[in-house]
């Protein structure tokens, strides 16, 4: 089977940036099947990148190569690696950017990209996913493996967890994620639905229970405002609000045929509480 390199980075597609990665990458090794998970992560932002590879992971095809290239801090002191999970490898910048995939992927182990027979020579301070994580993605699907790379990272570089917590009648977490329709992502997950109840299995990792009677249930946001809790979008009338759980599980806000973001006025980090609302 041919290997499979799946591909996220904030590099956008007006430059050539993504296609010399990719033809780095086919050069060392030309069997490689590559995918475009994403190109259009805000750029620099570590925390929109770690949550797309976190929503795309447990799709990929057992024994991928993620490689994520948001790396803000390129040329610095901050570390290169490739870790190898359960069922996949991954390969970027240790900035934190792999810290959601640690929630549901076991790590085996971490490893820093410094040998340079592995990497392209005389690599540039400022395009390390065309001269450093290209080549070790390509290398890995060859068949190198992790520890011929470096040394071991012992610990890696972690985000601060997303916001979600329960509090007496509600469940409060954060706005993580707007996507490309102005649908809201929060850290509220995930949900399901045992007959009337909704319960809560929280997908970072943490020891959480919660539950909640769903037929009172309705999302207040920052201003105050409830939204009902439906199932899809024409459950409301065209132009409404409404809060519904996502296809990660996730608690999502959206406006039937419109851009949530921009008609509530929310932005990614706002507060936002899953409440019972009684009376």
């Amino acid at each position: 089977m041919n290997p499979i390199i799946a591909i996220v980075t904030d590099f956008g597609i007006e430059d050539t940036y993504v296609g010399v990665m990719k033809s780095v990458i086919l050069g060392i090794q030309p069997a490689a099947r590559l995918i475009d998970l994403t190109h259009a992560i805000p750029r620099g932002s570590i925390r929109a990148g770690a949550f797309e590879l976190w929503r795309a992971a447990s799709y990929l095809p057992k024994g991928c190569i993620l490689l994520g290239v948001v790396d803000p801090g390129v040329g610095t002191a901050r570390r290169p690696v490739t870790l190898a999970f359960d069922e996949l490898l991954a390969v970027g910048p240790d900035n934190g950017l792999f810290s959601y995939l640690l929630f549901e992927h076991r790590l085996l182990g971490a490893h820093e990209l410094a040998a340079p027979e592995l990497r392209l020579p005389e690599p540039s301070s400022t395009f390390h996913g065309r001269d450093v994580f290209a080549p070790a993605a390509a290398h890995l699907a060859r068949g190198t493996s992790p520890e011929a790379f470096g040394p071991p990272v012992p610990q890696l570089l972690s985000l601060p967890l997303p916001v979600l917590r329960p509090i007496p009648g509600a469940i409060e977490g954060e706005i993580l994620h707007c996507d490309v329709f102005g649908n809201l992502v929060t850290s509220i997950g995930r949900l399901e639905l045992h007959g009337a109840a909704l319960a809560l299995r929280d997908w970072t990792g943490r020891e959480l229970q919660a539950g909640l009677d769903a037929r009172s249930c309705q999302l207040v946001l920052p201003d105050g405002k409830s939204l009902p809790l439906a199932h899809t979008f024409a459950d409301v009338p065209a132009g409404a609000a409404l809060a519904y759980t996502g296809s990660t599980g996730l608690l999502e806000i959206a406006v039937n045929g419109g851009d949530a973001a921009e008609v509530l006025g929310l932005n990614v980090g706002d507060v936002v509480r899953l409440s019972e609302i009684k009376g």
